[in-house]
């Protein structure tokens, strides 16, 4: 047998090895006794016209028993319409199979007044599906998947399942919550608790109340909705605005509660390595310098030690020990931040693991205290000046100074700190000032123009751009670049490919590209007896966002935090009458200023263009004023140069001349001109002069 045969046969065997492993998790069962029974309305009083994907859901139905450490779930859907004969065909139920055990109860389908029997779990397929594995986190878990056959429309399928075992790493300890309405109608959502201990309760954007009532001596918890309605959607939401209503549930008390678990996960008491040590020691001696050693400390952990979580089971909240993680210089959020941590400490410098919601971040506060509510794991250093600094040890490719190194914003965030109480605000302190340089060269009317861009990109801009260039080919970017500057201009050509200059030091990066545009002048919009060329800060284009409603009930996501600067050099083929202008444009969430100039002796126009966001949304209460005054800065954004076409062809010339002929035939038209005029004045004056002179 030859070895690639051999590989073949073993693959083949561990894989139906595994598929019986996995297929041998499912069982079937009873309904749990301890499940409450659920009625629902087969026809509720909902308008079909607001149901999506064919699929109606008449009852969402979801029982915990916190002592027995098990999840009931039922879901009743009803097919509206043949497309939604293709969802309502497959059911996908997600466990971790390192701690938990799927038993499945019914799946039956109701059909015309009878019910059909689709239990059957030899029907199942068990795959890892690891949704998150585009962002190298591989958390083990497993999909049940079934596909029915004969379903059709109008009918009503039934499915009921439980899952057994919660992650170990959270002890005896609970916390949930589920959303008490949907994206769309639904005839009833049942939420029931069975509780050994006293839970906190928080209802978010709903007044609904549970039910507490007792069983088997303990304590229930039932929150109900019927019809439910719809959140208010409205465009460009923030990421993190909870519009559902919500159910937050908890033992925890308090956020200390939290930060105290979490200490026994982050326990500073391993003995660390020999190769560890020597790499420890290795920072320190490179600088006595404290903002040095910060520094070298979070270059390795971001750029040496790649990013990969491996999350099943309590991985999900337990980072590997530091020598592993050293040792196979791979690890997730927790294992490369709990890494940093520590060599820090060994350093004599204080250092903490965060915890942070990298959604939610900004509207955390909202929710109970849980771990559960935090899914990522960042760095708090002090300095010996008592400075606090934030880290993210999984962005890789970031410089500048120690006290400078870009931040996302992530809103607040809980510090593993013994006697840390609540949630700290750890916002980006960055500017990321982004500078454009443009200058035109125009040396006909008419004809061909020039564009060289000059771009400077700081703070987290120049950790994205240098991301972008380290990541891609220069031909793929030069390519990009080129398709950006076609959306704006006509028959562009790529005069030389972008330039990258990288200044590690201060955390800047300049870019220069060049470009031909052949058709720069075109009918002017609006009035076609004009020909122009249209100029616009495009840099500040991209990062403002213009509404189309004047109204709005709730926040409105801004790009944040950014600071654009845009300038635009015109080198005109002949004088233009261009007055000086000054607009500014200030509200309470941005401001935005044009400086138009002229330099009439060299024929060149210069337009200044500032943008800055001061906040990273607006609040109802200020959109109208947010609406108002970016109408009115929209209307100030492009500027023409334009001149009548008749005018312009007594200014063309034969288009075979090269670019300098024609440049100097303009100009030598326009000295002629003024020439002419000056000798005419000139003689004019010497004629009165001469006058007076008679006349005496």
């Amino acid at each position: 047998m030859t070895i690639k045969t051999t590989n073949l046969y073993f693959f083949a065997i561990l894989f139906l090895f595994n598929f019986s492993v996995f297929h041998a998790q499912i069982k079937t069962s009873n309904t749990p006794q301890w499940v409450v029974n659920q009625s629902y309305e087969k026809d509720p009083n909902i308008d079909l016209n607001e149901i999506s994907y064919g699929l109606l859901t008449l009852l969402s139905d979801e029982q915990i028993h916190i002592p027995k450490k098990e999840r009931y779930i039922r879901f009743v859907q009803k097919i509206t319409d043949n497309v939604g004969v293709q969802d309502g065909s497959t059911i996908s139920i997600n466990y971790d199979p390192t701690y938990q055990q799927l038993f499945l109860h019914n799946i039956t389908i109701l059909r015309q007044g009878k019910t059909i029997n689709k239990l059957n779990v030899n029907d199942f397929q068990t795959i890892r599906q690891e949704s998150n594995a585009e962002s190298y986190i591989y958390d083990g878990s497993l999909n049940a998947i079934a596909n029915l056959a004969d379903i059709r429309n109008g009918d009503i399928l039934d499915v009921s399942y439980t899952v057994k075992g919660f992650n170990p790493i959270h002890g005896n300890h609970f916390s949930g919550g589920t959303s008490l309405n949907d994206f769309q109608p639904v005839g009833k959502i049942n939420y029931y608790l069975i509780s050994n201990k006293k839970l906190q309760y928080k209802t978010q954007n709903s007044d609904i109340e549970p039910k507490i009532a007792s069983y088997s001596g303990y304590t229930t918890y039932n929150w109900q909705a019927t019809l439910t309605k719809t959140p208010n959607f409205e465009e460009n939401m923030p990421s993190w605005y909870l519009p559902y209503q919500n159910i937050f549930v908890t033992d925890f008390k308090t956020w200390d509660a939290v930060v105290d678990w979490a200490l026994n996960i982050y326990q500073d008491d391993v003995e660390l390595s020999e190769e560890l040590k020597a790499k420890i020691e290795h920072i320190k001696n490179s600088s006595e310098y404290e903002g040095k050693r910060i520094t070298a400390t979070l270059k390795f952990v971001q750029d040496e030690i790649r990013y990969l979580g491996l999350e099943s089971g309590i991985g999900a909240y337990k980072p590997f020990s530091p020598n592993k993680v050293l040792n196979q210089r791979f690890g997730d959020c927790k294992d490369k931040s709990w890494l940093m941590v520590t060599m820090l400490r060994n350093m004599g410098i204080s250092a903490y693991p965060v915890l942070i919601n990298s959604t939610y971040g900004e509207s955390l506060h909202q929710f109970l205290p849980s771990p559960k509510v935090f899914d990522h794991v960042v760095v708090k250093v002090v300095d010996s000046t008592n400075t606090n600094l934030f880290y993210d040890p999984t962005i890789s490719n970031q410089f500048g100074n120690y006290k400078s190194v870009s931040f996302p914003n992530y809103g607040k965030a809980l510090v593993i700190k013994k006697g840390v109480e609540a949630l700290e605000n750890i916002a980006s302190k960055s500017e990321n000032l982004v500078e454009v340089f443009d200058t035109f060269d125009l040396p006909t009317v008419g004809g061909p123009g020039t564009l060289n861009i000059m771009t400077v990109y700081r703070d987290a801009e120049a950790d994205a751009m240098r991301a972008r260039y380290k990541s891609s080919s220069l031909s793929s970017i030069s390519k990009d670049f080129k398709n950006y500057y076609e959306n704006m201009y006509d028959d562009i050509e790529v005069i030389k490919d972008p330039i990258f200059e990288d200044d590690s030091l201060a955390n800047k990066i300049l870019v220069e590209e060049s470009y031909k545009i052949n058709n720069i002048w075109t009918p002017m919009v609006g009035n076609n007896k004009n020909i122009a060329v249209e100029f616009s800060p495009y840099s500040i284009l991209d990062v403002f966002i213009s509404p189309d409603e004047k109204e709005r009930k709730t926040p409105f996501a801004l790009y944040y935090p950014t600071h654009k600067k845009h300038q635009i050099t015109v080198k005109l083929p002949q004088r233009w009458g261009i007055s000086k202008d000054n607009i500014s444009v200030n509200s309470k969430n941005f401001d935005f200023s044009l400086k138009v100039k002229m330099n009439p002796g060299k024929d060149i126009l210069y337009l200044n263009y500032e943008y800055q966001n001061k906040n990273s949304f607006v609040k109802p209460e200020d959109f109208e004023e947010y609406y108002t005054k970016i109408k009115k800065l929209e209307q100030t954004t492009a500027y023409y140069v334009y001149i009548p076409k008749s005018e312009a062809k007594s200014l063309s010339f034969d288009k075979t001349f090269d670019t300098e002929k024609i440049a100097s035939s303009v100009t030598t038209l326009f000295y002629w001109i003024a020439g002419f005029i000056v000798v005419i004045v000139l003689g004019l004056v010497i004629f009165i002069i001469q006058s007076n002179k008679n006349r005496d």
